[in-house]
Order: structure tokens, then C-alpha cells, then sequence
């Protein structure tokens, strides 16, 4: 009798100097008779002892004993798919974790949960990166702990800020300065959970408050109790995000190398910007492959404002980025950007309609999602149209986004506090009021794939002006390899999503990435270099 564990590598977890654990396809968690409980011991480790004790149901638990004598313990039923989760820290009272809506049990995200649990191989059995002997099986009857607390958690909808502080003075600011910060007490995030934010930045004492008010929290991590915070549901690492990979490529590689390098700017190519940010994406994100802790996490997303990245993105790792979080740029709104797209690419898209805009942009995180079978969101930024903001939140939801962010510093990028808790009790009450989502359903509603060549895509700041990358290098004017203008390739692609969204047909856009092909859509539309678009349906190319 054992409980198996699915075949997906789990990423190497380092808890001391030298100790590392990696889980393998023949990896199981030990498993024992009902009313059965085992020790295991190594002096030497962090965790000095644990017990497992087996129960009817498929149930197991685990105490911890720390060398300092303190203990955490987790009842987990069916540790293959788990039905039932409860955690307890010490002589806190026990919690169950359980999703708002369904009910299911809601596991720790930090890091691969399997990788939390024993595991046995080969007759030896490791516990977070140590390896441990076992006593005799012992008689051991079994039950749950008694006062168990249940924290309803919303893990599909997470709504939060960047900062753990707030602006001192929150009128808003236009004249490039800087707001004066405050860091949050105990009642702003008791405001912020009754706004609807359940997603919070920390550190340690703010960490305790965030806990007692059932949201989930990043960041501290210097006296949190370790390792017993990772089995906490709540707590989402010390980091929450990849900041800006595509926008640090341009501004930080190839920008640099324009100025210098004639030949460079007389050459630069989209293929040569992607191949730039292929080598800066893949270089940070190994680099960002253990946290502060020193312990990898798999529940970090991409906060970008390059949304025709997200499939290169989201195809990079089996974990990390897990969601890709779409920033405007700061000068993006439907009654500026909509017109600019008419008068650059030929679209007559209707000059102020916020859902088209949002139907545009959200075609890549959704497709990207999709392909990736990952997860995607949204976030609002100070100098983004204010008209616009309530349907981006409102819009993503129904699109099925499962992140919804706010930056809140930072001269114009910054959301003043009363602004997004405003915004975040906008959004609470539709997610409300629409609670049933079929998220798997949502990610493959689209009928129809549009695809760029790598490279290629909406531009940044001056989205609805065109220049590649943000670039004035890649301007709409230069030709590429065929001898086609770039706002020709990209006409196209304006042309075939202004078709589809007149004519109500759901489409996604991608770059087309040979790791992640488009594959389970009635229609794929490829927008060539050569000028020319291609459209496959039911096996045939036109």
C-alpha cells in the first residue's frame, strides 16, 4: 500500500548547505495500515522527527518536530487528489483550507507540493532534502483535531496591489512626482479585505495581520516559521512576480547597443529583438530560480507590458512564469489607442469601445494560457484611462483571468489607494454576482487563431502608433526580409481580429512558436512576412 505521486519532476528544494531532493517518477509517499502510525528520526536535521500516522479514507498526517522543539502538523485526505486539507502551526488552532466556492480543498503554492511531503524510494525515505530512519509501525488510533477553523479562499481570483504601503496623501499627482508612502497597519489591511483584496504584499508583522484576515500574502519570510509557512495555503513566497522581461530586454539590452552600434541600428531586425529577449528572458529566469529562502518557486508570474510575448513566455518552463499579468502602458485607453489603430493599420474599430480594445489585448494572454495550459490576468496602472479601468477588471473576469493587480507607485504609474480598493470592490461584487465560471471552458473558447512571426506585435507606450518593440529602430516604414513594410504585416494582423470581432468570433493571437504550436482551433489564421495571410481550416491552407 503506498500513495503514488505523478510523474512531473518537482523542482530541487535546498533547506541546509548540501542538502538536496529532487523528486522522481518512482517517488511515493510512505504509506502505512489505518490506525497506524511511524517515526522517523535524523538528529541532524532541521526537522529532528516527524510522524506519519495513517487513517481510514486515505487519510495521512504529518508532525513535525523542529530542534527547537517546536512542532507543525498537516491531515491531509488522499494526498494524490486531495479532498480534504487541514494545518496546524504550533498550538494554533488547526485550519481547513477550502475553495469559497467549490469547496475543494486548497493546497501551499509556493513550491510543488509533493515536494513538502516524505518521500520513499528504493527502501530509503528523504524528508525535505534529509534522510531519515524509521521506527516499527505502532498502533496509533486515528482522528481529526478538534476546533478546526475554516478559511475560505478565492485561489481563482486574487486582487491586490504591489506595495504594502499607501500613499500618504492620495490625490492624485500630474506633475511626474513622487507620492510620500505609509506602510500599511493592521486596519488598512482589514480595509483592503473588506474591499475585496485578497492578495497582499507583507512583511513579517504585517504577515501575521494579512493571515488573521483570511488573504493570501507575499513577501517577509526573515522570522516567519520555516518550514511550516510553505504549508500554509495562504502564504505565496517571499516573491510574487518576474518584473518586465520584454521591456528590461529593450530598455536594457538593445537600447543600449542602438546607441553605440550604427551597423546595429541599420540591421536590427524583430527576429534579432526576439532572439535578444529569448537569451534575457531564459538568463532571468534562471536567475530567479530560488527566492531569498533559497527555495524555488513555481507560483511566480510575468508582470509585462508586451502582451504579444506571453506565448514565448508561458512556453518557457513546466512552472515558472505559472500566469502571465498583462501592465498597460501608460498611455493606453479605447478613446486614444482605437483611433490611432484606424488612422496606422486602415481599421475602422469603434473609436471609443473599452471591450474592444480589451477583447484585443486579452486575445494573447487567453491564447497563451491556453497553449501553455497556465494562467493569466490583468493589472491596472495609474496612467491608464480611467474610463477604461472598471471594464478591464470586469471584461478579464468574464474572459476567465484568475489575477488582478494594481501598481501603486511610482509618479503617474501610481493607482492612489482609494482608487483601487474602489476598484477592487468593482470587481468583488461582479465576481459575485457572475460566480460561476467554468474557467477550463473559458480558456478554450476561442474558435479561431491568429498568428505573428516572433517578433513582431503591438508596439508599447505608443501601442496604437506601431513602432515594433517600442522602437523607433522598427519603425512601421522599415521593410523586412521580403521586402514588406512592417505596417503591412501588421495591417494584416488588424484586419483579420476587426473581421473576427465584428463578427462576434472568439480569436486568439499568438506568436507562432514551434514549442507551442496552435493546435484544437476550427481556424488558424497566419499572418506571413511576405505579406500575405494564410488560413488553415479542417486540415486545408489557403
Amino acid at each position: 500500500m503506498f500513495y503514488s505521486i505523478s510523474a512531473t519532476l518537482v523542482p530541487m528544494i535546498r533547506l541546509s548547505a548540501g542538502a538536496f531532493f529532487a523528486l522522481t517518477a518512482y517517488a511515493a509517499v510512505p504509506s502505512g495500515q489505518p490506525n497506524t502510525a511511524i517515526r522517523y528520526q535524523n538528529p541532524a536535521a532541521a526537522i529532528r522527527s516527524f510522524t506519519l500516522a495513517f487513517g481510514p479514507g486515505q487519510w495521512l498526517s504529518l508532525k513535525a518536530v523542529k530542534n527547537d522543539g517546536s512542532t507543525f502538523q498537516l491531515w491531509i485526505q488522499n494526498p494524490v487528489s486531495p479532498r480534504r486539507y487541514i494545518f496546524q502551526q504550533g498550538a494554533e488552532a488547526p485550519r481547513e483550507y477550502r475553495h469559497a466556492l467549490s469547496g475543494a480543498a486548497v493546497l501551499p503554492s509556493t513550491v510543488e507540493f509533493n515536494g513538502l511531503l516524505p518521500q520513499s524510494q528504493a527502501g530509503a525515505v528523504s524528508y525535505l532534502g534529509q534522510p531519515y530512519e524509521s521506527s516499527p509501525p505502532e498502533p496509533a488510533p486515528w482522528s481529526l483535531p478538534n476546533g478546526i477553523r475554516a478559511v475560505a479562499l478565492r485561489p481563482d481570483l486574487l486582487i491586490g496591489p504591489y506595495s504594502n504601503a499607501r500613499q500618504k496623501d492620495d490625490t492624485r499627482r500630474w506633475d511626474g512626482s513622487d507620492y510620500e508612502m505609509v506602510r500599511f497597519t493592521r486596519d488598512d489591511y482589514r480595509a483592503l479585505a473588506a474591499s475585496g483584496i485578497n492578495c497582499v504584499h507583507v512583511d513579517d508583522e504585517q504577515a501575521v495581520w494579512a493571515d488573521s484576515f483570511g488573504q493570501f500574502y507575499w513577501g517577509a519570510g526573515k522570522t516567519l516559521p520555516f518550514p511550516g509557512m510553505l504549508y500554509n495555503p495562504q502564504y505565496l513566497g517571499p516573491a510574487l512576480f518576474i518584473d518586465e522581461p520584454a521591456v528590461h530586454t529593450r530598455d536594457f539590452i538593445l537600447r543600449p547597443r542602438l546607441a553605440k552600434d550604427p551597423a546595429f541600428r541599420r540591421n536590427i531586425t524583430p527576429q534579432i529583438a526576439f532572439k535578444a529577449f529569448q537569451d534575457y528572458f531564459d538568463d532571468a529566469l534562471g536567475k530567479r530560480a530560488h527566492s531569498v529562502l533559497d527555495l524555488p518557486q513555481v507560483n511566480l508570474f510575468s508582470w509585462e507590458t508586451m502582451p504579444d510575448t506571453a506565448a514565448f513566455q508561458l512556453s518557457r518552463s513546466p512552472n515558472v512564469p505559472e500566469a502571465f499579468v498583462f501592465e498597460p502602458p501608460g498611455r493606453i485607453g479605447a478613446r486614444r489607442t482605437l483611433p490611432e489603430f484606424n488612422m496606422t493599420y486602415g481599421t475602422q474599430f469603434a473609436a471609443a469601445d473599452t471591450r474592444v480594445l480589451a477583447d484585443l489585448i486579452f486575445s494573447f494572454l487567453r491564447g497563451a494560457a491556453r497553449l501553455a495550459n497556465k494562467s493569466w490576468g490583468v493589472s491596472i496602472y495609474g496612467a491608464v484611462d480611467r474610463a477604461d479601468a472598471p471594464l478591464w477588471l470586469t471584461r478579464a473576469y468574464d474572459l476567465g483571468a484568475t489575477r488582478f493587480h494594481f501598481w501603486d507607485n511610482y509618479q503617474l504609474a501610481a493607482v492612489p489607494f482609494s482608487e483601487y480598493t474602489a476598484l477592487s470592490r468593482h470587481l468583488a461584487n461582479h465576481a459575485s454576482s457572475h460566480p460561476d465560471r467554468d474557467l477550463a471552458g473559458l480558456k478554450r473558447a476561442a474558435e479561431v487563431a491568429i498568428t505573428l512571426p516572433p517578433g513582431y506585435g503591438l508596439g508599447h507606450t505608443h501601442t496604437g502608433r506601431g513602432n515594433l518593440w517600442g522602437l523607433p529602430e522598427l519603425n512601421l516604414e522599415r521593410t523586412n526580409s521580403a521586402g514588406v513594410t512592417y505596417r503591412t504585416v501588421m495591417s494584416n494582423f488588424f484586419l483579420e481580429a476587426e473581421r473576427l470581432l465584428n463578427a462576434g468570433i472568439a480569436f486568439d493571437s499568438l506568436w507562432e512558436l514551434p514549442v507551442l504550436p496552435p493546435t484544437g482551433y476550427r481556424e488558424i489564421v497566419r499572418i506571413r512576412e511576405d505579406g500575405k495571410v494564410e488560413v488553415e481550416s479542417a486540415g486545408r491552407r489557403t
